[in-house]
């Protein structure tokens, strides 16, 4: 017995890699398709099969139809099946001179030659393709998937040009019907492959393999909305309504077009008289009425269905089109007193149930609690069920719910399971709550803000229970961080007073300050004292970002809002603002007071600025000041906070090179103030959190430096040998080079030292120069370095700095042992009348002086 046609279709849908809702993309090289006139309403019906003709051997005929025209140049192996052929276009098969004779004689006979003139399509390849279908923009198109074939229907209200088709692979068995008004391509699929579409200048863009750009996932899907007239399925530029028969089951289908990339259904919809199919675009309905009950018809905004005129009964079965929101957290579009009863009677049912039926009993009363707002006994139900049936918590579904539920009941820790891993089939359905959960954390506030934009139609329709806690959230988040084109999402808001603030931060952000600034001042006093709060703190962000407002009076502002802040349980937000109006006052310390204060307020991961606002932060406070002249006490006293400061922070700082740098200028700090051992420890730690080779080796310098200092010789020879240097530039070189000499000095070998020191220029190796030169008692070659030296530290004018007034006196030294008279006469030009500290000064005059 042949299968029904309900058998037909269920046999691919009902399969586990059934593509439902999953997006396809299919890029053509070209594509030639059948163009129509408008007529009546299309009917399927049966028609001949035509061998196209080669490219080579097409010739042009004027006189033939467009349908005729269109047929030319189909690749070999492809089919056109034309409804309703005429005459003329049986001729075109013929020589000009049997056309009439074959007229007049046999007609039928025409159509038996026809069909056994067709070619057998090749079998299909598995490789990959696209293949782009040229169709003009005021064309509109649907695609969806029925049984193994893939069907692209297009509303060629105006004739298309199809005349450099082209396709192999998947689409060498590429068919093409054309009915009045309508044009079909059918694809047979020789496999469980996913298709993906995308709109192009040129067309519509059809393969089994991802467009490149954007994500796939990124793409749109019609998420339906309840009017007071049916079923709405927005659409932005909606395309023409008609009715066809299915290629494969037969079926009825009610086909609506779209113009624009909108996506389409995610999941199919099995209604009363009716079913929704899934799509790649445009919305496919499925007539199951025996009388013509179902209607589905164009508006401005999309395609409304309705049965008889009037909304249809099952409507949750259309509204929530797809799995996840239907099953998984189980939406039900019912009045409140409606809600509350499938929640009672869910209840009764779980507790009569059987064994082998509880835990499905207990899930469905979960989901009914969830439905009506009551988040605590959700939890309550799920977590009884999961402690007699622990397996089911493996469940995809399950694990989402928990994850919702989680989140709605402010446990952040366990709602991070909606940031998890989901099938294939469901990950586009479930990154709407993957941005809401996003959100809650502050993680990603664009990525979650874009997520939440992309649907955020299905929120409109969620449940009274559940939009008031969800809407103003995610409404908000998309005025703070979505782009211009996420807050288009905002147009669509509902006219109450919850949604003004978003509207106002949105007016912020797309530079209506003054309206925007006017809704804000209204929001000072709403009753709601987190609106409120939210309300002050945008205003004074916004005066400061547009310099209304110093950095100084930034900071007061918020300081006098942080009693409002805590009430409202936003402190943690208000002191991340007021840390940067310290910043942007360099008023480091105070910064990163304000900044402690957050990280026991809320965690660190609920808000991403703090990471990279300590680092900023430790970074100016680990700078030392250029200018050296306080006395040695003082510096070592500065010293010794900053480091305090550094070791208190950075174990909160992840491992990485912004963490290497403060590790190093830590170290430092350590080794100035003689705690030798500890910062040999630090730099140590330092040297694998570099990302460069050049940064690698300026931390292998310092810790090789630091072991000399100890007189740890050989580890700073085993640590620079086992390092690399073959890619360093010729300046990283020269400082290993320092250090290596160094190392040579202290075993003893000046030689080697001078040879790996020739030619450096630098102020370091200059000094390590005279130190040989000194020791050697080889005073004109010492003082040569140590004026080199001079040169560049001392300046001209200004105080002198406890070690500028050393180094004058070590050359005033150096040149006095080398009777070097011209020297002696440049250091007492060069020093002039400045005054050395305690006796200091003497001793250098001395040295100066004429013998």
């Amino acid at each position: 017995m042949p299968p029904t046609h309900n058998e037909v279709l269920s046999g691919f849908l009902n399969k586990k890699y059934e593509w439902n809702g999953q997006r396809f993309f299919v890029r053509f090289k070209y594509v030639l398709l059948i163009s129509c006139f408008f007529n009546t309403a299309p009917a399927w019906s049966e028609g001949a099969t035509i061998k196209p003709s080669s490219p080579k051997t097409t010739t042009k005929n004027n006189s033939s139809s467009e349908t005729d025209r269109l047929l030319n140049g189909l690749p070999k192996g492809w089919n056109a099946h034309v409804i309703g052929v005429g005459k003329s276009r049986q001729s075109m098969k013929l020589p000009q001179s049997e056309n009439k004779k074959q007229q007049d004689k046999n007609p039928s006979k025409i159509k038996e030659n026809l069909h056994s003139n067709s070619v057998t399509p090749p079998p299909a390849t598995t490789s990959r393709h696209r293949i782009l279908i040229p169709v003009s923009e005021d064309m509109g198109i649907a695609a969806y998937q029925s049984g193994n074939k893939f069907v692209f229907v297009i509303d060629n209200a105006h004739p298309m040009d199809i005349s450099a088709l082209r396709g192999d692979g998947i689409f060498s068995n590429l068919t093409v019907t054309s009915l009045p008004q309508v044009t079909i391509v059918t694809i047979p699929l020789p496999d469980t492959r996913r298709l993906f579409l995308s709109q192009q200048s040129e067309g519509w863009v059809l393969g089994d393999t991802p467009p490149p750009g954007n994500p796939y996932s990124d793409r749109h899907e019609i998420a339906p909305r309840i009017t007071s007239a049916g079923l709405l399925f927005p659409m932005r530029k909606p395309g023409r309504i008609f009715s066809i028969k299915d290629p494969v089951s037969k079926e009825k289908l009610l086909i609506a077009t779209s113009a624009f990339d909108d996506g389409g259904i995610l999941s199919l919809r099995h209604g009363d008289h009716y079913d929704v199919w899934p799509s790649l675009e445009g919305v496919v309905v499925a007539d199951h009425t025996p009388t013509q009950n179902i209607e589905m018809r164009r508006t401005e905004n999309g395609a409304l269905l309705n049965l008889g005129g009037e909304i249809l009964p099952d409507i949750d079965q259309a509204v929530y089109a797809n799995d996840v929101d239907l099953k998984w957290l189980g939406l039900r579009h019912l009045p409140v007193k409606d809600a509350e009863t499938r929640y009672h009677n869910a209840l009764l049912e779980a507790a009569d149930s059987v064994p082998q039926e509880r835990f499905e009993k207990r899930f469905e009363a979960a989901k009914a609690a969830f439905n009506v707002g009551d988040f605590l006994n959700a939890r309550s139900i799920i977590s009884v069920a999961l402690d007699d049936d622990p397996e089911e918590a493996f469940r995809p579904d399950i694990r989402f719910f928990l994850g919702a539920i989680s989140l709605l009941n402010g446990d952040i820790d366990e709602a991070n399971l909606l940031d998890a891993q989901w099938p294939e089939n469901d990950l586009r359905a479930t990154q709407l709550w993957k941005g809401l959960y996003y959100a809650a954390i502050g993680k990603n506030n664009a990525e979650a803000a874009h997520l939440i934009a992309n649907d955020f139609q299905r929120l409109l329709s969620y449940p009274d229970s559940l939009r008031p806690l969800i809407l103003p959230m995610a409404s908000e988040q998309i005025a703070r961080y979505g782009t211009l084109e996420d807050m288009k999402a905002l147009d669509s808001l509902p006219d109450e007073d919850n949604f003004s603030l978003a509207r106002a931060l949105r007016d912020l952000r797309i530079g209506k300050t003054d309206a925007a600034e006017k809704a804000l001042t209204k929001l000072f006093n709403n009753q709601d004292p987190i609106i409120a709060e939210k309300a002050r703190e945008a205003k004074i962000s916004s005066d400061f970002s547009n310099n209304k407002l110093k950095p100084s009076e930034a900071v007061k502002k918020f300081s006098l809002l942080l009693p409002d802040a805590r009430l409202a349980k936003r402190e943690g937000i208000v002191r991340i603002l007021q840390a940067d109006a310290y910043m942007r006052d360099n008023q480091w310390e105070n910064a990163l007071s304000a900044l402690d204060t957050v990280k026991h307020l809320t965690s660190q991961k609920a808000d991403q600025r703090y990471t990279p606002m300590l680092h900023h932060i430790l970074t100016n406070i680990a700078r030392l000041p250029e200018n050296t002249s306080h006395d040695p006490n003082d510096l070592n006293n500065l010293i010794l906070h900053k480091a305090a400061i550094l070791r208190a922070h950075l174990p909160e700082l992840p491992a990485g090179p912004d963490k290497g740098d403060l590790l190093i200028a830590y170290g430092k700090m350590l080794s100035t103030l003689g705690l030798l051992d500890e910062a040999s420890e630090v730099f140590s730690l330092a040297v694998p959190m570099m990302n460069t080779a050049v940064k690698k080796a300026e931390a292998t310098n310092v810790l090789a430096t630091s072991y000399l200092q100890r007189g740890k010789l050989d580890d700073a020879s085993h640590i620079l040998e086992n390092s690399d240097n073959t890619s360093l530039p010729k300046s990283e070189t020269a400082k290993r080079n320092r250090i290596i000499a160094q190392i040579a000095i202290s075993s003893g070998k000046p030689e080697v030292a001078l040879y790996l020191l020739n030619g450096d220029s630098d102020i370091s190796a200059a000094n390590l120069r005279a130190k040989i030169y000194e020791d050697r008692g080889e005073w004109p070659l010492a003082v040569q370095n140590v004026r080199q030296m001079a040169e560049n530290l001392i300046p001209d004018k200004g105080n002198l700095t406890h070690s500028q007034q050393l180094l004058a006196l070590r050359l005033a030294s150096d040149a006095s042992r080398a009777k070097d008279t011209a020297t002696i006469n440049w250091l007492i030009k060069k020093i002039d009348n400045r005054k050395f500290d305690n006796d200091t000064d003497h001793i250098f005059n001395l040295l100066v002086s004429p013998k």
